[in-house]
């Protein structure tokens, strides 16, 4: 390793240690109630799960972004720029990733009052969607951002390759929202339980009042969880041109549309034998049965993100 390698790959921890304190910074300050004191103070888990999704998101997007290959040459030129490219990205994608939450409010988690449940009420269902909500988006960021521009990349300028790269990534973003939007919404109809009303009502036990049904939770943010990866797979890759990248894009996200929901159906009603996943779920509120549940969905979602997509040559 070079001594210009030896102070790139110091510089990038650095950098990425940066990006999580402003990502929790900007978290703090466009929340609608006292992000510190929930953690803290207030000890509220459905804040911290939220919270852990959405930097976990983050570290997704890093991860993408160093996957990718460095240039043929690496010069000192070549690294500083590659820095710069994981800085502008990183900030980017902070942004999006809270406007990842502010679309879960709005158009997945729509059936209540979003600030009230994980504030008031603490409940860490309605954090653990808007946790796989911030993960998958993370992962479609990883996706889009992994890669090369295969056509005329080295005429390029260095603004000029970022600036495409910017454009793809928002379009694939934007996509992606789109479709856990759609996904979110497959989820609730096939289901004898709305897992939205499970989320949200409240019970006790032994005189105490407990917020919302966190194993529904579990089970709805993993089924995000196992969508994102879908997206990523569907994104992922050499940007060669909008025909191929799109209909690569359309052919992975229209078999996880239709294999992650039979899926779903399939391991409800025999991965446990005779009990079903979704009564332990949604009657019993048994969160081992939701963890169950999102590891077989995220299974078929690994397979299909690196299975489905057609190759295309550059």
């Amino acid at each position: 390793m070079s001594p210009a390698e030896i102070v790139y790959t110091v510089s990038m921890i650095l950098l990425t240690g940066a990006l999580l304190l402003f990502a929790k910074a900007m978290y703090v300050m466009l929340s609608r109630f006292d992000v510190n004191h929930e953690l803290t103070e207030a000890d509220n888990p459905a804040i911290g799960t939220a919270m852990f999704g959405y930097l976990l998101g983050l570290v997704f997007v890093i991860a993408g972004l160093l996957a990718t290959e460095l240039p043929r040459r690496v010069t000192r030129e070549s690294l500083a720029w590659d820095l710069a490219e994981t800085a502008i990205f990183g900030v980017v994608a902070v942004f999006l990733l809270r406007l990842s939450g502010w679309i879960n409010d709005r158009f997945i988690l729509h059936r209540f009052e979003n600030k009230k449940e994980l504030v008031d009420d603490r409940n860490v269902g309605a954090g653990a969607v808007l946790c796989g909500t911030y993960i998958a988006s993370g992962l479609i960021l990883a996706g889009a951002l992994h890669g090369r521009l295969a056509a005329k990349m080295e005429a390029m300028g260095h603004w000029e390759l970022i600036g495409r790269e910017l454009l793809t990534a928002l379009v694939f973003y934007g996509l992606g929202q789109v479709v856990l939007i759609i996904y979110g919404q497959v989820i609730q109809r096939l289901s004898k339980v709305n897992p939205l009303d499970s989320i949200e009502q409240d019970y006790e036990v032994d005189g105490r009042k407990h917020g919302g049904n966190t194993a529904a939770g579990i089970a709805v943010g993993g089924n995000m969880v196992a969508m994102g990866i879908v997206l990523w797979g569907a994104a992922r890759g050499d940007f060669i041109s909008w025909k191929n990248n799109l209909t690569a894009f359309g052919v992975v996200v229209g078999v996880g549309l239709v294999a992650l929901p039979l899926w779903r159906l399939f391991v409800d009603h025999v991965l446990l034998g005779k009990v079903s996943l979704a009564a332990e779920i949604n009657e019993d509120r048994n969160p081992n049965a939701a963890l169950l549940e999102s590891v077989a969905l995220i299974a078929l979602a690994v397979v299909i993100a690196f299975m489905a997509r057609p190759d295309f040559p550059a």
